[in-house]
């Protein structure tokens, strides 16, 4: 079952998921000032030729979201081409049962990233299989190090509570330890993943032949983005407005970002709104406002 345009768009923001959790926010907020993107991981995403959409499905009280949603959040922040929404899994059966690790797991987080039509590019499921391979040779490490932890293979309900607080001391350590090169190769699966996506031209650099000719370009347009600053649109809005100057270039004359209230998100084009969220729903694909954004270029003159 595909996602639709309208069910993506009743994920929350990454800002709202954090509003509402319960559960290990000062954990994932801490994660978040942790990681710190290098220039050539912001590189690898801002060169998208337009945004991604990445649809999320998380839960506040899983480790793994703790640990690799906030890398995914800062490398949104920081490249303005990752478009998140965040879906709690325990609420979503419907699509975490289209993204089961192995067929059969609801592990999470899931990272679905699609283009701008929704067509599926790649996901991120839990973890790279690295990591997860490090952790249980660093835990083997341990128990033969503390004989005195017993068996590893000794389920945590069997142990005394003075060694089950042992181990969980030790265990907390040793992820601490390593979760520079966790992180590390998290980022590398979200590289590997959009590095699939190819750039495109520039609408201003096609054969001009194809497009009409070249005296049907006269006249760069105007855009605007009106968007909810309140609402914490902002990152949809620097989102869209850096795919259109990625496509168009100089033939958009001038891109003016309006913050405002009241939940508004409105791109208007040489004056005219070509969207509103008030009178079409949710944000705009970009490639909707591009397709304004060419009718006015070659009616222009």
């Amino acid at each position: 079952m595909a996602v639709t345009r309208e069910r993506f768009e009743q994920g929350m923001t990454y800002a709202a998921f954090k509003e509402q959790m319960t559960r290990n926010r000062d954990r994932f907020e801490a994660s978040e000032q942790r990681f710190t993107p290098s220039a050539s991981d912001v590189e690898a995403f801002s060169k998208l030729p337009r945004p991604l959409n990445v649809l999320v499905l998380a839960e506040d009280w899983c480790g793994d979201v703790i640990a690799n949603l906030p890398i995914l959040g800062r490398l949104a922040e920081a490249s303005g081409k990752l478009n998140l929404r965040v879906f709690l899994r325990d609420q979503n059966l419907d699509l975490i049962d289209q993204y089961l690790k192995e067929g059969k797991y609801r592990s999470i987080p899931v990272f679905v990233f699609f283009d701008d039509q929704l067509n599926e590019i790649g996901r991120f499921v839990e973890r790279p299989n690295s990591v997860t391979e490090r952790r249980a040779q660093k835990r083997r490490e341990i128990f033969a190090r503390h004989p005195e932890l017993g068996s590893p293979d000794t389920p945590p309900d069997q142990l005394s509570d003075e060694i089950r607080g042992m181990l969980s001391q030790a265990i907390t350590a040793m992820r601490e330890e390593i979760k520079p090169i966790d992180n590390r190769e998290v980022v590398q699966a979200l590289r590997e993943i959009v590095s699939s996506v190819k750039a495109t031209p520039a609408y201003g650099r096609r054969d001009q032949a194809s497009e009409g000719g070249s005296d049907q370009l006269k006249k760069p347009v105007k855009v605007a983005i009106t968007y909810c600053s309140d609402c914490g649109y902002q990152p949809q809005a620097m989102a869209l407005a850096n795919a259109l100057l990625g496509e168009f270039q100089l033939l958009v004359s001038s891109l003016e970002l309006i913050p405002w209230f009241n939940g508004a998100f409105d791109v208007s084009v040489n004056g005219e709104l070509v969207h509103s969220m008030y009178r079409d729903g949710g944000f705009p694909a970009s490639e909707t406002i591009a397709r304004a954004i060419r009718e006015r270029l070659t009616t222009a003159g």
